[in-house]
Protein backbone atom coordinates (compact mmCIF):
# COMPACT_ATOMS: atom_id res chain seq x y z
CA UNK A 1 0.00 0.00 0.00
CA UNK A 2 2.65 2.58 0.99
CA UNK A 3 6.32 2.51 0.29
CA UNK A 4 8.82 2.28 3.11
CA UNK A 5 9.62 5.97 2.64
CA UNK A 6 6.14 6.93 3.85
CA UNK A 7 6.30 4.59 6.83
CA UNK A 8 9.51 6.08 8.17
CA UNK A 9 8.77 8.44 11.08
CA UNK A 10 8.38 12.00 9.95
CA UNK A 11 8.55 11.36 6.19
CA UNK A 12 4.98 12.49 5.47
CA UNK A 13 5.56 15.45 7.78
CA UNK A 14 8.77 16.44 5.98
CA UNK A 15 7.19 16.07 2.54
CA UNK A 16 4.05 17.94 3.58
CA UNK A 17 6.18 20.59 5.31
CA UNK A 18 7.90 21.25 2.02
CA UNK A 19 4.49 21.56 0.37
CA UNK A 20 3.07 24.01 2.90
CA UNK A 21 2.96 27.14 0.83
CA UNK A 22 0.05 29.21 2.04
CA UNK A 23 -1.56 27.05 4.70
CA UNK A 24 -3.87 27.95 7.58
CA UNK A 25 -5.22 28.83 11.04
CA UNK A 26 -4.33 29.92 14.47
CA UNK A 27 -6.19 29.07 17.66
CA UNK A 28 -9.02 26.78 16.63
CA UNK A 29 -11.74 27.01 19.18
CA UNK A 30 -14.27 24.27 18.60
CA UNK A 31 -14.22 20.57 17.77
CA UNK A 32 -17.24 18.39 17.02
CA UNK A 33 -17.30 14.79 15.85
CA UNK A 34 -18.68 13.87 12.42
CA UNK A 35 -18.40 10.22 11.39
CA UNK A 36 -14.91 9.70 12.87
CA UNK A 37 -13.72 13.08 11.65
CA UNK A 38 -13.91 16.29 13.65
CA UNK A 39 -15.40 19.62 12.74
CA UNK A 40 -12.60 22.12 13.20
CA UNK A 41 -13.76 25.71 13.73
CA UNK A 42 -11.40 28.66 13.50
CA UNK A 43 -12.99 31.81 14.85
CA UNK A 44 -10.00 33.91 13.81
CA UNK A 45 -9.86 32.29 10.37
CA UNK A 46 -13.66 32.57 10.00
CA UNK A 47 -13.91 29.02 8.65
CA UNK A 48 -14.81 25.46 9.55
CA UNK A 49 -13.76 22.20 7.95
CA UNK A 50 -13.86 18.44 8.60
CA UNK A 51 -10.53 16.78 9.43
CA UNK A 52 -9.62 13.22 10.42
CA UNK A 53 -8.10 14.45 13.71
CA UNK A 54 -7.21 17.58 15.63
CA UNK A 55 -4.78 19.68 13.58
CA UNK A 56 -1.51 21.23 14.62
CA UNK A 57 -1.81 25.00 14.22
CA UNK A 58 0.68 27.81 13.82
CA UNK A 59 1.67 30.87 11.88
CA UNK A 60 4.67 32.17 10.00
CA UNK A 61 5.83 35.50 8.70
CA UNK A 62 6.21 35.88 4.95
CA UNK A 63 7.16 38.64 2.54
CA UNK A 64 5.86 39.37 -0.94
CA UNK A 65 8.28 39.79 -3.83
CA UNK A 66 7.86 43.53 -3.31
CA UNK A 67 8.96 43.31 0.34
CA UNK A 68 5.53 43.65 1.98
CA UNK A 69 5.40 41.56 5.18
CA UNK A 70 2.33 39.54 6.12
CA UNK A 71 1.38 36.65 8.41
CA UNK A 72 0.19 33.26 7.16
CA UNK A 73 -1.87 31.10 9.52
CA UNK A 74 -1.96 27.34 9.13
CA UNK A 75 -3.46 24.10 10.42
CA UNK A 76 -2.39 20.63 9.36
CA UNK A 77 -3.11 16.96 9.98
CA UNK A 78 -0.46 14.46 8.91
CA UNK A 79 -1.87 10.95 8.76
CA UNK A 80 -0.25 7.69 7.76
CA UNK A 81 -1.90 7.80 4.34
CA UNK A 82 -2.60 11.49 3.67
CA UNK A 83 -1.89 15.05 4.76
CA UNK A 84 -4.54 17.76 5.10
CA UNK A 85 -3.43 21.38 5.26
CA UNK A 86 -5.31 24.65 5.31
CA UNK A 87 -3.96 28.15 5.45
CA UNK A 88 -5.02 31.71 5.09
CA UNK A 89 -3.63 35.21 4.98
CA UNK A 90 -5.07 38.68 4.57
CA UNK A 91 -3.76 41.04 1.98
CA UNK A 92 -3.75 44.82 1.84
CA UNK A 93 -3.94 47.37 -0.96
CA UNK A 94 -0.12 47.28 -1.05
CA UNK A 95 -0.30 43.61 -2.08
CA UNK A 96 -1.79 41.93 -5.11
CA UNK A 97 -3.11 38.40 -5.40
CA UNK A 98 -4.22 36.36 -8.37
CA UNK A 99 -5.14 32.70 -8.40
CA UNK A 100 -3.11 32.18 -11.57
CA UNK A 101 0.01 33.55 -9.90
CA UNK A 102 -0.64 31.47 -6.75
CA UNK A 103 -0.99 28.34 -8.90
CA UNK A 104 2.23 29.08 -10.78
CA UNK A 105 4.15 29.80 -7.57
CA UNK A 106 2.90 26.61 -5.90
CA UNK A 107 3.86 24.48 -8.92
CA UNK A 108 7.33 26.08 -8.97
CA UNK A 109 7.83 25.87 -5.19
CA UNK A 110 7.16 22.12 -5.06
CA UNK A 111 8.78 21.45 -8.45
CA UNK A 112 5.54 19.71 -9.40
CA UNK A 113 3.83 18.90 -12.64
CA UNK A 114 0.39 20.42 -13.10
CA UNK A 115 -1.89 17.60 -14.23
CA UNK A 116 -5.24 19.35 -14.01
CA UNK A 117 -7.19 22.37 -12.84
CA UNK A 118 -10.78 23.49 -12.68
CA UNK A 119 -12.92 26.32 -11.38
CA UNK A 120 -14.66 25.58 -8.09
CA UNK A 121 -17.33 27.48 -6.20
CA UNK A 122 -17.75 28.22 -2.51
CA UNK A 123 -21.15 29.88 -2.15
CA UNK A 124 -20.99 32.88 -4.46
CA UNK A 125 -17.16 32.90 -4.55
CA UNK A 126 -15.21 31.31 -7.36
CA UNK A 127 -11.93 29.55 -6.69
CA UNK A 128 -9.55 27.18 -8.37
CA UNK A 129 -8.64 23.55 -7.75
CA UNK A 130 -5.34 22.27 -9.05
CA UNK A 131 -3.86 18.79 -9.11
CA UNK A 132 -0.12 18.20 -9.15
CA UNK A 133 2.25 15.29 -9.37
CA UNK A 134 5.07 15.87 -6.87
CA UNK A 135 8.21 13.83 -6.12
CA UNK A 136 10.19 13.84 -2.89
CA UNK A 137 13.97 13.51 -2.59
CA UNK A 138 13.65 9.69 -2.51
CA UNK A 139 11.69 9.61 -5.76
CA UNK A 140 8.32 8.78 -4.17
CA UNK A 141 5.45 10.33 -6.11
CA UNK A 142 2.58 12.18 -4.49
CA UNK A 143 -0.83 13.27 -5.71
CA UNK A 144 -1.27 16.82 -4.44
CA UNK A 145 -4.54 18.69 -4.72
CA UNK A 146 -5.05 22.32 -3.71
CA UNK A 147 -7.93 24.77 -3.70
CA UNK A 148 -7.53 28.55 -3.63
CA UNK A 149 -10.24 31.05 -2.66
CA UNK A 150 -9.99 34.84 -2.41
CA UNK A 151 -12.85 35.97 -0.16
CA UNK A 152 -13.09 39.51 1.23
CA UNK A 153 -9.33 40.13 0.80
CA UNK A 154 -8.51 36.91 2.64
CA UNK A 155 -6.87 34.08 0.71
CA UNK A 156 -7.61 30.51 1.77
CA UNK A 157 -5.51 27.61 0.51
CA UNK A 158 -6.56 24.01 1.17
CA UNK A 159 -4.19 21.16 0.33
CA UNK A 160 -4.54 17.39 0.26
CA UNK A 161 -1.54 15.11 -0.27
CA UNK A 162 -1.43 11.32 -0.73
CA UNK A 163 1.03 8.86 -2.21
CA UNK A 164 0.36 8.41 -5.90
CA UNK A 165 0.46 4.64 -5.36
CA UNK A 166 -2.43 4.86 -2.86
CA UNK A 167 -5.88 3.61 -3.80
CA UNK A 168 -7.18 6.47 -5.98
CA UNK A 169 -10.84 5.84 -5.14
CA UNK A 170 -10.14 6.09 -1.40
CA UNK A 171 -7.97 9.20 -1.86
CA UNK A 172 -10.73 10.78 -3.99
CA UNK A 173 -13.32 10.16 -1.26
CA UNK A 174 -11.08 11.63 1.46
CA UNK A 175 -10.13 14.66 -0.63
CA UNK A 176 -13.78 15.32 -1.56
CA UNK A 177 -14.94 15.03 2.05
CA UNK A 178 -12.23 17.44 3.17
CA UNK A 179 -12.66 20.01 0.38
CA UNK A 180 -16.47 19.88 0.32
CA UNK A 181 -16.77 20.45 4.08
CA UNK A 182 -14.98 23.83 3.92
CA UNK A 183 -17.21 26.73 5.01
CA UNK A 184 -16.38 30.40 5.45
CA UNK A 185 -18.29 32.75 7.76
CA UNK A 186 -18.96 36.33 6.77
CA UNK A 187 -16.64 38.88 8.42
CA UNK A 188 -18.11 40.69 11.41
CA UNK A 189 -19.53 44.11 10.51
CA UNK A 190 -18.31 47.00 12.63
Amino acid sequence: MFSNSIRRPGTMRRVAGILLILVAPLLALGFQHSGGWIKYDSKEGRYSILLPSQPKVGSQEATTGDGVAFTQYKAAVFGADAAYMIGYFDYTDAMSFTIDKARDEMVAAVKGTLIGEKTVRLGSSLGREIRLLVKDANGSEYDMRARFFDIDRRVYVLQFLALKSADVAIADVKAARYFDSFQVAKPAQN
